[in-house]
This record gives structure tokens, sequence and C-alpha cells, in this order.
């Protein structure tokens, strides 16, 4: 089997969708798998090949789907939640009419549709009903494990205090504006021993206004840290250390940094709108909708929580990585490929002469 990556430039990669194709294309060359990502047309040929295209609104990749259906290669689309309905609805007068002259023919045309979870596979369902649709979440392998009192000690924290924690691509999607205006006025008891760390940055003018925000509310507000950038192996020791992981976003397809803070048993403030909110049956999991009002009940109910103990964290790490250790979930990714393969195969050989079979795949849709 050779399988051939096709994903947006990396300017709109950046962030979750990047780590998602590289974790995805590194399990599979571990099973043996060849992968090549963003080939030349050309290079789409031959038995037991298959296509899988990452990510939406891609002209090239409309092209390559359309050269895919003319030559009889099988081809998955993941949209990696482009289509969930909050992203649908940012600069929704450019992706609608594109949608419907483009887009729309290129999904149908896919033997498959893939989905990292429930809520997704759900919408792409209400979109297309007729097409082939399965829910298989991205994993992890390796990484961090808990280690909240030696991390503590690393980055000299101080035992007394509460410490939240974002890590993301600094967006408005990601919804800290909400978090900021949620954690105002907290009483003076709790905001005295709190601390907000904010790792990541994003764009300017977004950053600037919450930096203004906080300057403003600075008496109201707990201490904030800006920590700027702190990704690879660095990260981790911020994740371990966290009373709390915060990500109450709009809109999440996967949330890998979620599944990392989780990974290291860090509890997690999210919304309803990611996949997360009911991890481990809601066990660590502060999750609201996204508005000011309801984060800042999730934050209400943490702060009247007791300190996470180490057993609490093991627990809730232990469970993560029975649920998406790439062990486990790569073999689902290698079935559904081998079975679309198996399916197109079967047409092939049911056809009178082989340029039929090319013929009726390229005419199908």
């Amino acid at each position: 089997m050779k399988i051939f990556f096709f994903q947006p430039p990396p300017e709109q990669r950046t962030g979750g969708l990047d780590l998602a194709i590289q974790s995805l294309r590194s399990y599979l060359q571990s099973a043996g798998i060849r992968v090549e990502i963003n080939a030349d047309a050309s290079n789409l040929c031959g038995h037991d090949v298959i296509v899988h295209f990452h990510g939406l609104w891609q002209p090239k990749h409309a092209s390559l789907a359309r050269h895919c259906r003319a030559v009889g290669i099988p081809y998955v689309v993941s949209p990696h939640g482009m289509l969930l309905p909050w992203a649908v609805q940012q600069k929704w007068w450019m992706k609608r009419p594109y949608f419907y002259l483009v887009e729309k023919r290129f999904l149908r045309g896919a033997n498959h549709l893939l989905a990292t979870g429930g809520a997704e596979a759900e919408n792409l369902k209400r979109v297309f009903p007729a097409s082939q649709i399965t829910a298989i979440p991205l994993g992890f392998n390796g990484g961090a494990s808990p280690g909240y009192s030696a991390a503590r000690r690393a980055l000299q924290w101080d035992d007394t205090e509460r410490v939240l924690v974002f890590l993301a691509r600094v967006h408005y999607k990601k919804g800290l504006h909400l978090l900021l205006d949620a954690l105002v006025d907290l009483p003076t008891a709790i905001r005295s021993n709190t601390r907000l760390v904010i790792i990541g940055n994003g764009e300017r003018r977004y950053v600037d206004s919450l930096k203004d925000f906080t300057r403003a509310r600075q008496g109201d507000l707990p201490r904030i840290e800006w920590l700027g950038e702190i990704w690879g192996e660095k990260k981790w020791s911020y994740l371990q250390a966290a009373d709390l992981f915060c990500l109450p976003s709009y809109s999440e397809n996967f949330g890998l940094s979620i599944l990392e803070a989780a990974q290291v048993g860090t509890p997690i403030l999210t919304t309803h709108s990611t996949p997360w909110s009911s991890l481990n049956r809601g066990v660590g999991v502060f999750a609201g909708n996204p508005t000011v009002a309801s984060i800042r009940k999730a934050l209400e109910d943490f702060f009247s929580s007791s300190q996470w103990s180490s057993e609490q964290r093991e627990r809730l790490a232990a469970h993560v990585r029975a649920e998406f250790d790439w062990n486990d979930v790569g073999p689902r990714y290698l079935a559904l490929y081998s079975q679309i393969l198996q399916t197109v195969s079967a047409s092939f050989m049911t056809a009178d002469e082989p340029h039929q079979a090319v013929s009726q795949f390229g005419n199908r849709y």
C-alpha cells in the first residue's frame, strides 16, 4: 500500500492541523507504509494507491481529486473540522459560493469522509447523507507522563497558588478573551492565589486587544503572565505543572493540546463545542458554553473543588493512553485504507475490461 497525503500550505496548517498530519504520517511509516506528501499528479498511478486529502478550501485538492476519479484512484478527505458550523460561518461570503461550485463535488466524490470525532461525523452526515463517513480519533505515542510536583519545582511555581495555563495559538476562535473576562472580579482570596500563564502567539491586533484589556482591568484580575511561544519538549513542564488547562474554544475539531494536557493528568476547562467536554465521563473536566457567564460558572466549579491528587492525575492519564495511543488508534486507519482499496479492486474485477472499470469509476460522480 502507498498513501499520498495532500495538505494545505504551511501558513494554513499551523498548530493542531500540522501536528495531526505529522503524527498520522509517522505512525503509518512506522507500520511500513510508504507515505508521500504533496506529490505531483503524475505520480498518482498504480495499484494499492490511495490519496488522503487533509483540510478544505484548496483549489489544487479539487483538481487532484478530478484526476483521481478519472484514473480510478480512491481518495479520502479529512475536513479536520473545517465544515463545523462555527468554522463555516467565518468568511461565509467567500466559502458558501466556493462550496457549491467546487467543494461539494470534491467531497461527494470521495470514497470516504473521515472525521476525528463523533460531533464532526454527525455534522458531515447531515451535509452528505449518502457518503461513507467514519470517525477515527487522532492519537499519540510517547510524550510526557504526570509529573506535577517535579514540574512545579522546575518552574519555581509556588505550591500555594493555583496556576491556570492557556497553551494554544492565540486566535479569537480559542476564546482567550472569554477566559480573561470570566476571571474579572474573582473573590479576593481566590484572586490573590491564582495565576494565568498564557503560552502562544497570534495575530497582533487580537493579542494587543487582550493585553490592553488586562492592563485596564489589572486590579480586578489575577496575576497574568504572557510567555509567548513555547512548543516542543519545553511545553510539557507547563502542562504537567498546571492546576487547570484552559481552552474555551468556540469550535474545535479535535484539540490536540487538550489531549496533551489530559495525557499528563491535568484537569481541563473547555466548552461543549469541543469533543472533550465529556472526557473520562466528566471527571477532571469543567465545561461550559463559549460565553463569559458559562466560563465563569465553570471556573467557580473548579475553584470550589479540592486540589487534584497524584492518584487522580494518574487515572486521567491512564484513561487517555488507553483510548488514544497510536498503537490502538493507528490500526483503524490502516483497516479503513485497506477496506477502501478492496472495495475499489472488487469494482474493477466486475467490469468486462480494465478500461471499462476506470471509466465507470470516473463517471460515478
